[in-house]
């Protein structure tokens, strides 16, 4: 029945390394070159239905998990050349954590194929991200007859409950049966789920296959020759349905849009929108633009593409002054001093997003702009075209006065996070960069300055924080076939160790920057810094040997304690074929002390512009 669901420690002189895995020759045998393989019993008949599906709605990449309820459907999917690229991973929660990353890189759908019990329930963190960001996640989860549930047979759970709050739809298939009518309302019955990925709220959705045997879903089930001549003729998916456009004319109406108001854009995280359009929206406009690193746009080498920190750092006259309409795009900024900004100035607001969003916790109220298409950017833009030049000239006078003084600061401190941090992010040897949760997308947009070479950027929502983010990464990797790096902590690098052995499948130069600043540095800003047992309770800090980790599963490792250090690495690193395991060394209490002095540095610049010792 388909269901529509609401919502120790080396030396520092270690020399690079790399262990003895091979991992180009761990993909195992290459795929079919002809058809799929013949139809054996009836479990490969249901399967192969349920490929056809997948095949003709456009899937083309796959995580597989095998077990031996999903072995079936495993070497279905391995075997099957209209999949071109699957990935086989030992635990359920880095697959579908690499899946993640996967659709954050391409766009496109990706299926996931579970076995049966608890390996379901280790698939739900990532369905959490997937349900959060709108990606259309295909979980396709393998289980036991029916006639075995509740039964006290080992391995069963609810599938379909553990992962009902995350879902788009869900479908509890019928056991296998050779029969016409049956085969027609399988196909059916995945077509509809299906089509709800994509449809007026994107996003993950589960198909639950009961599978016919006890102990192997391999186990001779015969198919009589007529239905297998039945199979083959599959029903065309249905279309998805038409998208409600956006009128932009109207919208422009209510808000009274025209040229030449002060109109601001505030890009996040994960805008919804390809970036190419967003580019073009941020030049046709001409607006302002307080850019997080998580939006791309600080790559697009706009003067106008600002650092909101940097922006409002010095509380300029235009920092203060109202604006007449606010544009979002994405994720509420990462940054407290942009939030604050937005909370302190409440005025007309535009917020575009893939799917409607009844509340925003940053606006009482705000225009939903849902889906735009390139042509509704566009006419949006125009309508906003030459704006108030004083005004976006002030914007960046602001933000261009407040870096100079935060870069000069940061240059001044002794080795530390935020100079490893700084290094780290003005390094262009990447095509593509993942901000880790906690410190290190807050640090990124602090210390990632715009620049005029492109550089895509993901960051996962983090709905609990660092959780598989070694494993995004890797599933961006996988599906980018460029040069990646991944700049998280240490913490976050050993939350998601299972991941290491995928990273051994990688071929493409791929650099995993691990800071260690010895646990959960994050916390030393809050309160709770202060408590006693703090820093065994909170921050948590762990003795480890990055190099040996990296060394166990075949891969590149190198160690960095300084600058020059740092910079050789990472010109390896960028070239180099396979996962580089990247060890950047910082004394844990250099995050919160470098902080303090560029907000000293700030703050005193402050009160030079007061004293009228700096032009305004």
């Amino acid at each position: 029945m388909l269901e529509r669901v609401s919502g120790a420690n080396a030396p520092v002189t270690a020399p690079l390394s790399r262990g003895a895995a091979n991992p180009a020759a761990l993909d195992g045998p290459a795929k079919f070159t002809a058809g799929p393989p013949a139809v054996r019993n009836l479990n490969e008949l249901w399967l192969r239905c349920i490929l056809d599906v997948l095949a003709g709605t456009g899937v083309r990449r796959a995580v597989l998990c095998p077990g031996g309820r999903s072995s079936a459907m495993v070497m279905a999917v391995h075997g099957d050349p209209r999949f071109a690229d699957t990935l086989v991973f030992a635990d359920e929660r880095s697959a579908a954590y690499a899946a993640v990353g996967m659709m954050k890189a391409t766009g496109e759908p990706v299926l996931m194929v579970t076995t049966s019990g608890s390996a379901v329930a280790n698939a739900v963190p990532a369905l959490t991200e997937a349900d959060e960001c709108g990606l259309p996640l295909l979980l396709l989860t393998c289980d036991r007859p029916r006639a075995l549930r509740n039964s006290g047979f080992g391995q069963m759970i609810d599938h379909l409950g553990a992962c009902r709050a995350f879902v788009r739809a869900n479908v509890d298939l019928h056991d296998p049966v050779a029969d016409r009518a049956a085969l027609a309302a399988l196909r059916r019955d995945v077509a509809a789920v299906l089509a709800e990925a994509h449809g007026v709220r994107p996003g993950p959705v589960h198909v639950n296959i009961p599978l016919a045997g006890r102990y192997d879903a391999t186990e001779p089930h015969p198919v009589p020759a007529d239905v297998l001549h039945e199979a083959g003729h599959a029903e065309a998916p249905p279309a998805p349905p038409p998208r409600e456009g956006n009128n932009i004319g109207a919208l422009a109406a209510r808000l009274g849009l025209r040229p030449g108001m002060r109109a601001l854009v505030v890009a996040g995280p994960d805008c919804d929108v390809p970036l190419a359009w967003l580019t073009e929206f941020v030049r046709e406009s001409g607006l302002p633009v307080l850019a997080d690193t998580g939006s791309g746009l600080r790559g697009s080498g706009f003067e106008h593409v600002l650092n909101g920190h940097d922006a409002l750092a010095l509380r300029r006259a235009v920092t203060r002054e109202p604006p007449e309409l606010l544009i979002r795009f994405g994720l509420a900024p990462v940054m407290p001093v942009v939030q604050d900004y937005l909370e302190a100035h409440p005025c007309p607001t535009i917020k575009v997003s893939a799917a409607r969003r009844e509340r925003d916790y940053l606006h009482p109220r705000f225009e939903p702009l849902i889906g735009p298409v390139r042509a509704e950017l566009r006419e949006l833009a125009a309508a906003l075209a030459d704006g108030d030049e004083r005004w976006r000239r002030e914007w960046q006078a602001a933000a261009s006065e407040a870096a100079a003084v935060r870069r000069e600061a940061v240059e001044g401190l002794d080795w530390g996070e935020l100079p490893a941090m700084r290094e780290l992010y003005a390094h262009d040897g990447f095509a593509f960069l993942h901000l880790g949760n906690s410190m290190s997308i807050r640090h990124a947009d602090l210390l990632y300055d715009t620049r005029s070479n492109r550089q895509a950027v993901y960051a996962n929502r983090g709905v609990w924080g660092i959780d598989g983010t070694l494993s995004t990464f890797l599933g961006e990797a996988r599906a980018r076939a460029d040069a990646g790096m991944l700049v998280l902590g240490d913490q976050a690098f050993l939350h998601d160790l299972p991941a290491l052995a995928t990273a051994q499948r990688i071929t493409t130069p791929a650099c995993v920057c691990v800071l260690d600043n010895g646990g959960g540095a994050i916390f030393d800003f809050l309160p709770l810094a202060r408590l006693r047992g703090y820093e065994t309770a909170i921050r948590n800090p762990y003795a480890f040997d990055t190099s040996r980790m990296a060394s166990a599963f075949g891969l590149w490792h190198a160690r960095a304690s300084n600058r020059e250090e740092l910079r050789a690495a990472l010109d390896a690193a960028c070239t180099r074929a396979g996962v580089t395991v990247l060890e950047v060394r910082v004394e844990p209490s250099s995050g919160v002390t470098g902080m303090r002095q560029v907000a000293l540095a700030l703050r005193a610049a402050v009160f030079a512009t007061s004293r009228g010792v700096l032009s305004s």
